[in-house]
């Protein structure tokens, strides 16, 4: 993403959408009671501990809570606050364990803000710890979004905390963190990590546990609708933001219905976002060719998005067709993002996880073997998938309605779903042609 777009952000809040789902949480009703009880000491407590962060990062540009202190130890610690002062960057470092009950409702981005605004500073670069590594920026650029995606790639997603932590200050200090991102990506693809056989789809025998898991569960699920739903805005311009890994599945229930509205709604206002952007793009300044090759992909994906949603305010909404239209909008991003990016740079696309694009796009392709079998294919993954398909243990996946039955959407015929077909874009390459083509009006026959 260019360094021009936009820098400041919105925090979507799910309090209404929650409320909208009626679940039927009355074991809750009395800590709920409580919660709102104490709620001028908690929002007292947030703002001291706000500050306390704010303070600090006054005196150095690393903060470190006491829980962190094994993972990262002082020493490490007063290394990378040297490295940082000694550059000319106002980079931040956070390390502070995030869980729903804290002081930021365990938000790595309500800590970041807050935070933000504590100091007053009109700038600043953020790279926040928890479990992995977050990049955050006020004021103009994306170095630390693309250094925290440079140390995922870099450290495979899995690297010590610390680890990822250094590569994500060394590429921040780097001079061109966009630059560094690409670097690790391609080193990422060059390791093998990418490389994915396209076709098939998951052996039968995968489905049967999500049902029981994604009843646990039950309304998370709105949750993820804000992976989609978080904004950055300067000068009038708006950009929807990566989508970013979550651990939430689909959920069932009393809760279905609210999410899949969420779902819809949230594809109509992407839609006219992604088309504003689109607008600026080519209202814009002169574009190269490669650059134009972009835009035509990205217009293609959006409007093949336009086009299911548009079906769908007809009457007879689903939830793989309302993932399907943030799906493509995100395709449309990625090629806005490369027509961007200059023409030596690398063409970059993400891949949704496999198992439930809601899962987002911090994906390694992982092999998926048969249950009770011995067929095996290599899709992209989420954190959470992978390790549930690696340990044998069926992942929870976003489902559909077939046959008069509840299925996982990948085990609809592909003739009926072009999101099975293509596994939302994971298998082929070709998703947004088949919906020109109006592969997607087939997906009536499954319902």
């Amino acid at each position: 993403m260019p360094a021009e777009f936009p820098t400041a952000r919105y925090t979507v809040r799910l309090l209404a959408a929650l409320a909208c789902a009626g679940l039927s949480l009355a074991p809750l009703s009395g800590a709920l009671a409580q919660t709102v009880g104490d709620a001028p000491a908690a929002e007292s407590t947030a703002a001291n501990r706000s500050q306390e962060i704010a303070d600090a990062l006054d005196e150095s540009p690393v903060y470190v809570d006491p829980a962190y202190a094994n993972a990262i130890p002082e020493a490490e610690q007063e290394r990378l606050a040297g490295l940082i002062t000694e550059s000319d960057l106002d980079l931040y470092v956070i390390a502070v364990p995030l869980v729903e009950a804290d002081t930021w409702n365990g938000d790595v981005e309500a800590l970041v803000s807050v935070v933000h605004d504590r100091r007053g500073a009109a700038a600043g670069h953020y790279l926040a710890v928890d479990d992995d590594v977050h990049g955050e920026d006020f004021g103009g650029g994306f170095t630390a979004h693309y250094a925290a995606l440079a140390s995922s790639y870099g450290t495979d997603f899995d690297g010590p905390v610390l680890a990822q932590l250094d590569a994500a200050v060394e590429a921040a200090l780097s001079g061109d963190a966009e630059a560094a991102y690409d670097e690790a990506v391609a080193d990422y693809q060059e390791r093998g990590d990418t490389d994915w056989e396209a076709g098939g789809s998951v052996p039968p025998g995968a489905a049967g546990g999500w049902l029981v898991a994604g009843l646990v569960v039950g309304g998370a699920v709105l949750l993820a609708v804000a992976s989609y739903a978080l904004y950055r805005r300067t000068s009038g311009t708006l950009v929807r933001r990566r989508s970013r890994a979550i651990t939430q599945h689909a959920a069932f229930a009393n809760a279905e219905r609210a999410q899949l509205d969420a779902l819809v709604e949230q594809g109509a206002q992407d839609l006219i976002e992604v088309g504003e952007r689109l607008s600026r793009l080519e209202s814009g300044t002169a574009l190269g060719e490669r650059a134009r090759q972009h835009l035509r992909t990205a217009l293609d994906s959006r409007s093949a998005a336009a086009s299911v949603h548009d079906r769908m305010s007809g009457g007879g909404a689903t939830l793989p067709d309302a993932v399907g239209v943030l799906v493509l909008l995100d395709m449309a991003e990625d090629a806005i993002d490369n027509a961007a990016r200059g023409p030596r740079a690398s063409a970059a696309r993400r891949r949704h996880c496999y198992a439930n694009p809601l899962h987002g796009t911090l994906t390694k392709v992982t092999a998926w073997r048969e249950f009770g079998g011995t067929r095996t294919i290599r899709v992209p993954l989420c954190e959470e998938c992978a390790k549930a398909v690696r340990g044998r243990v069926r992942p929870v996946v976003l489902p559909a309605e077939h046959g008069g039955r509840t299925v996982p959407y990948y085990e609809v015929p592909a003739n009926d779903s072009v999101w099975a077909a293509t596994g939302y874009g994971t298998l082929t390459d070709d998703l947004v042609e088949r919906i020109q083509r109006g592969d997607h009006t087939r997906n009536v026959r499954s319902r």
